[in-house]
């Protein structure tokens, strides 16, 4: 009977990731930033495309083509990572559980970004 707060910060800060507005943004973001790159990435692969393997290793050894795929690469995995964290907080119910998945997400996803940008930078270099 000692809680004189109103029903708005009562409600506040609870949730299962309590920085849910952060997450949002950022999942926003990241997709806005793959609709941009996409047309690049695409164009660049249609260019590449007819010359074969050989037309496909001198795109991405070019900077420009390097560089969108640097950009596509880094934003889509990012963005598949927080996707797939809220799909964890949502779906799992157990603390333990759910605390190793999202580790092993962000493992796996910085795993993933290291070989594709060591890969691409050995192409480009």
């Amino acid at each position: 009977m000692s809680d004189f707060r109103t029903d708005l910060g009562k409600v506040r800060g609870i949730g299962a990731a309590k920085g849910g507005v952060h997450e949002f943004i950022t999942h926003r973001v990241s997709a806005v930033v793959l609709a941009i790159l996409l047309p690049f990435f695409v164009y660049g692969l249609m260019k590449a495309l007819p010359g074969g393997y050989d037309g496909l290793l001198a795109w991405v050894g070019s900077p420009t083509g390097a560089f969108v795929l640097l950009a596509f690469l880094s934003a889509g995995i990012y963005h598949g990572r927080l996707g797939i964290n809220e799909v964890i907080s949502d779906y799992v119910q157990t603390t333990g559980i759910r605390s190793l998945s999202m580790i092993l997400n962000a493992l796996v996803s910085v795993s993933a970004w290291l070989i594709g940008v060591l890969a691409i930078l050995k192409i480009w270099l």
